[in-house]
């Protein structure tokens, strides 16, 4: 007869108590400084993301508005503009100190921002084929693109006018007849410069600048032959402002007036959680800059110095994500000089 070696109690000894609560402390510990590393890196990664947020909306608001302001002003060809529309109505008054290259004004927007228009005429142009004499045509290789009533700038090396299109016949010409439209041009052919036409007495056949004059040249056209291409190009206002974002916050928005504040484009939002926006200028020489007021040389003004204030916004983010160790809502400042290029005089 065989017999199985007893089994010793010993050998069918458990845990203790004791020994099952250690473990389970031990363990406890073990995943409460897991959990502690987890909710401190989901709170540095979710940190990290709302600044890297405003970062990025604080360079692309900076990218094109720096852009704007340092094309401000601009056109193909020269500084020397000549409106030519009727001032009295006010699609014409737009364009009486379109030459300024810039207006501001101060604390028209949500918590107290600025607000900044700037003008150009760097879009794509039309080159101009004949303006022989001062009458209300100028032919061009096209019109595409263009539609009566537009408002239109025509430039050489020496003159650029500023006229509202009355006709667009055969697509290879644009008139500019005086009286009807709105705002209309003045009875006045183009002129030198804005005094003189200012001064002109107007008329079909009154004296006037010729953009390209024939050859024998025509007695009316009071320049010679400048050698110099002329363009036609549209010109239009850039706006920049704050306004509410419907979305419980405000933002940074773009919008394009064309045609004397007559047709304005759909703001486009350029950057989100700008709470504010400040804005002055530095006028000629002068050392400090100062805000937008009445009176402001805006001709002479060499730089713009823009202040923006970003807050981190929660879009996919949690509240937790967007504060920072004091509970505040994160905030970064952008503070940037920016110099007109066509407002500096060449040395």
């Amino acid at each position: 007869m065989t017999h199985s070696p007893a089994t010793t109690k010993a050998a069918q000894r458990g845990f203790t108590l004791i020994e099952l609560m250690v473990a389970m402390i031990l363990g406890l510990l073990v995943v409460a400084a897991a959990g502690s590393l987890f909710l401190s890196s989901r709170k540095v990664y979710g940190t990290t993301a709302s600044v890297n947020r405003i970062q990025e909306n604080q360079r692309i608001a900076f990218e094109m508005l720096a852009r704007d302001v340092r094309e401000a002003g601009g056109n193909p060809c020269t500084r020397n503009i000549v409106n030519m529309l009727d001032t009295s109505k006010p699609g014409g008054n737009y364009y009486l100190g379109w030459a300024d290259g810039l207006s501001g004004a101060d604390g028209t927007g949500p918590n107290g921002s600025d607000e900044l228009t700037l003008y150009l005429a760097n879009g794509a142009s039309i080159s101009v084929t004949s303006n022989g004499e001062p009458s209300a045509n100028i032919g061009v290789n096209s019109t595409t693109g263009l539609v009566v009533n537009d408002i239109l700038m025509v430039c050489n090396a020496e003159v650029a006018a500023i006229f509202q299109a009355t006709s667009l016949p055969s697509g290879t010409s644009i008139q500019h007849n005086s009286g009807n439209g709105n705002p209309g041009n003045l009875m006045k052919p183009f002129q030198i410069d804005q005094a003189s036409f200012d001064a002109s007495v107007g008329g079909t056949n009154a004296p006037g600048y010729c953009f390209l004059p024939e050859t024998p040249k025509n007695p009316n056209c009071l320049n010679e032959p400048s050698n110099s291409p002329a363009q036609v190009v549209k010109p239009f206002g850039v706006r920049w402002y704050l306004a509410n974002n419907g979305r419980g916050g405000t933002s940074l928005y773009r919008q394009v007036v064309t045609n004397g504040g007559a047709t304005s484009g759909t703001p486009a939002e350029i950057a989100e959680g700008v709470t504010d926006m400040q804005v002055t200028y530095k006028v000629g020489a002068a050392p400090s800059y100062v805000a937008a007021a009445s009176g402001l040389a805006w001709k002479q003004v060499t730089a713009v110095h823009a202040q923006l204030e970003f807050e981190a916004v929660r879009g996919a983010l949690t509240k937790n994500d967007t504060e920072g160790t004091d509970n505040q809502v994160l905030t970064r400042s952008l503070d940037d000089y920016i110099l007109l290029r066509n407002h500096q005089d060449i040395q």
